[in-house]
């Protein structure tokens, strides 16, 4: 069957379907005209009986039996009645026999009473059938004769189709025994359209074959010039290698055909590469993956390896073809950007990987976490200790962090970062990061012989672009609220905050430099005689509508900034200024710890008091509510200053961390006790036992003393009473601009 022709084929199966379709027809047609032929004959014989029914009928009820005889007889006459009888109640008044072997057909039909319509006989008319027979037959050559003569005609089909599909015959015997490279020509065959069309594709189709073949072999060149190429048996032996992989390799082609490829495969990873390698080449599958191999002298080289399978028709593994670029310089530049996203110290990805690392990311939530003790450790300990503190604590926040899929960042001095490398719950993460601050809380440091407790914060944020800046507030605000974790977005005021901060910043600078920055005076009364002896200067910001700013709205802002020195300068060179003209009375400034701190202030202060030569005159007022935590920069700033003829006050006593022996040896002036204590002495016991126990100590020590903010009449008096040297409030007299003193 697969050696027939394509034209025999379509020629024998339009045939087979066409007779078959002819035969189906005249079997179901003849069928057909056969029984609706005889249906008619049957109408025939039923109007035969229905004609002659009504007469015998009514001559039977007028009593003409013999009438009724004559008409029935009439049957026998017509064409192709063979007999019948009538019979009307129990009497046959006609009956003709005929030959019953004849081919017939009998039809009975009912006698009706005219008046009754009631069925009083039958009528039965037999007839012939040879007619119809004869018909049929003549009907049945008809059809077999036009089946004969489409039989001749599907023949003569077959042939012209024949004649038709030759041209396709030749073609397809010329291209089943081509060979790539023969001279393929269809010049002797007679071409149709069609037919030229088929052979033209072919045509066509050689030449790309050809030009592809060429194209393959400038591939297979480039390939072969610019990748490492080898092909290997199912089991992995050697079969091909081309130049560059011997140029790469070192090893000889000898050497390499007929070896299993593990050769080229670094040994360390060799067992588990080709594990890997032969489970996927076994399911049919491309490999792709990056080895690391050795050169014949053992050198290091990385390859970008794809492992092919080739399948034959059966889907069967014949070979496999090795294409591999070498990444080397690629893979050494990668280690080389790996060392510069990683911490030296504690072998943790730093914030340049953390850049990179949040850029992949389009959700994040991300942690700052930070050693709050970490400056302490650092100037107590040494900067080594420090360093080794927190490489101690990276390795145990990576052993507790990384089995839960967070990533650990190191960053700034005594700072981390926590960043989840999967989608995590929120409140999940909020979890993680109290328990990573027990555990802190829990762990020591240990330094030779010594230990240290640690104490942590972390602030936290889910905003991608200004993940170190939120979290970073975060962090501020829970160090300031003393928690242990703050979330960025849970503060409703933490933005607004900032924002205030950022706005303040702007109008200090502002003020600055349109030289809005001016000074308040409130007098001191001495008790002995209720006359203004000494003058406070306070700080003020005019703001650009002319308003008077209190200290309590800007100062904080400008102490976490440069701007905070600045305004102290402005004010030693305005009090310096003004006073230096009011020759008989004593005023006072305020200096804050990161005042006396600060190098530049304390010199520029220095220089201020010898060019006005004011220093006798001029009290400064440390403010003790700060704290003084830096006790001997404190006691040798005093020193400095008294060696200038200057008194000091501290301010605010009895709010801060107040250490009556830390004044014994700072040796000062004056003792302002503050606000909170005087403001209800007259009537707080409280107030009174303290603010006698500071008066006591203050006179044992020979230092005078302040009552700030009296503010009423019964303070006054009672604060007179008990033995201050000086008094200050509202009640004796308000803030002034410092140039009211003037006019």
């Amino acid at each position: 069957m697969k050696n027939i022709s394509l034209s025999i084929k379509i020629t024998f199966a339009f045939a087979t379907v066409s007779l078959v379709t002819v035969l189906f027809l005249y079997i179901t047609f003849s069928d057909l005209f056969e029984r609706y032929m005889l249906k008619t004959e049957t109408e025939k014989v039923i109007l035969i009986a229905e004609t002659i029914e009504p007469m015998i009928a009514m001559n039977n009820y007028l009593g003409l039996s013999d009438e009724s005889k004559n008409i029935a007889q009439q049957i026998i006459q017509r064409k192709h009645v063979l007999g019948g009888f009538v019979i009307i109640g129990n009497e046959t008044i006609w009956k003709e026999e005929y030959d019953e072997t004849l081919d017939h057909i009998d039809v009975l039909h009912p006698i009706k009473d005219p008046i009754t319509s009631s069925e009083i006989g039958t009528i039965q008319v037999s007839y012939s059938t040879d007619s119809f027979k004869k018909s049929v037959n003549e009907m049945r050559q008809t059809v077999i004769y036009y089946l004969a003569l489409m039989s001749l005609l599907f023949l003569s089909f077959m042939l012209i189709l024949r004649y038709l599909l030759y041209p396709l015959t030749e073609i397809a015997k010329k291209v089943q025994n081509y060979n790539l490279g023969d001279d393929l020509k269809f010049e002797n065959l007679r071409l149709e359209p069609e037919t030229r069309a088929i052979s033209n594709a072919f045509l066509l189709m050689v030449d790309n074959v050809r030009e592809y073949t060429t194209l393959l072999e400038q591939y297979k060149l480039s390939v072969d010039e610019s990748s490492i190429v080898s092909k290997m048996t199912p089991d992995g032996t050697i079969n091909y290698v081309n130049n560059e992989l011997i140029r790469v390799c070192g090893y000889s082609r000898d050497k390499l055909l007929g070896s299993d490829f593990s050769l080229l495969i670094d040994p360390v990873m060799n067992n588990n590469i080709n594990e890997e390698i032969l489970k996927c080449i076994h399911s049919k599958k491309i490999w792709k993956g990056i080895l690391k191999n050795k050169t014949a002298t053992g050198q290091d080289y990385y390859v970008k390896s794809t492992l092919v399978p080739l399948l034959d028709e059966n889907d069967e593994l014949l070979e496999l073809i090795s294409i591999q670029h070498d990444i080397t310089e690629a893979i050494q530049q990668r280690e080389k950007i790996l060392r510069q996203t990683t911490d030296d110290n504690t072998g943790l990805p730093n914030r340049i990987k953390l850049s990179e690392d949040i850029n992949l990311e389009t959700d994040i939530i991300f942690g700052l976490l930070s050693l709050d003790n970490y400056e302490v450790i650092k100037n107590y300990y040494g900067y080594e200790f420090a360093l080794n503190s927190t490489k101690q604590l990276a390795t145990m926040l990576n052993d507790l962090l990384t089995p839960k899929d967070i990533q650990i960042y190191k960053l700034a001095s005594g700072e981390f970062g926590l960043l989840p490398t999967k989608n995590i719950d929120i409140d999940w993460f909020k979890q993680i990061c109290k328990y990573t601050i027990d555990k802190i809380e829990e762990f020591q440091v240990n330094i030779d012989d010594d230990s240290i407790d640690l104490h942590a914060s972390i602030g936290c944020t889910r905003n991608r672009n200004k993940y170190l800046s939120y979290a970073g507030m975060a962090l501020q605000q829970a160090q300031s609220m003393r928690k242990s974790v703050i979330f960025y977005e849970d503060q409703e005021n933490l933005i607004s905050q900032f924002e205030n901060n950022m706005s303040w910043t702007r109008k200090i600078k502002l003020a600055l430099a349109e030289d809005r920055i001016t000074l308040f005076v409130q007098p001191l009364v001495d008790v002995n005689n209720m006359q203004i002896t000494k003058y406070e200067c306070l700080v003020r910001l005019i703001d650009e509508d002319g308003k008077y700013i209190s200290p309590f709205f800007f100062l904080d802002v400008a102490k976490k900034t440069n701007l905070y020195h600045l305004i102290t300068h402005k004010v030693i060179s305005l009090s310096f200024d003004v006073f230096s003209k009011i020759p008989d009375k004593e005023f006072a400034i305020n200096l804050s710890a990161e005042d006396i701190l600060h190098i530049e202030t304390v010199e520029f202060l220095e220089r201020k008091i010898v060019e006005f030569g004011i220093g006798n005159r001029l009290v400064l007022e440390i403010v003790e509510s700060e704290g003084i935590d830096s006790f001997n920069e404190v006691n040798d700033f005093i020193t400095r200053m008294k060696a200038l003829g200057c008194k000091i006050a501290i301010d605010d006593f009895g709010t801060g961390y107040s250490n009556f022996s830390y004044l014994m040896q700072l040796k000062v002036d004056y003792i302002k006790v503050d606000g909170s204590l005087i403001k209800d002495i007259d009537h707080n016991v409280n107030s009174q036992i303290i603010c006698s126990t500071i008066l006591n100590f203050s006179s044992a020590l020979d230092m005078l003393t302040v009552a700030e903010f009296v503010h009423s009449e019964e303070v006054l008096e009672y604060v007179k009473n008990m033995g201050f040297d000086y008094l200050q409030g509202y009640h004796l007299g308000e803030p002034m601009p410092i140039h009211d003193l003037l006019s």
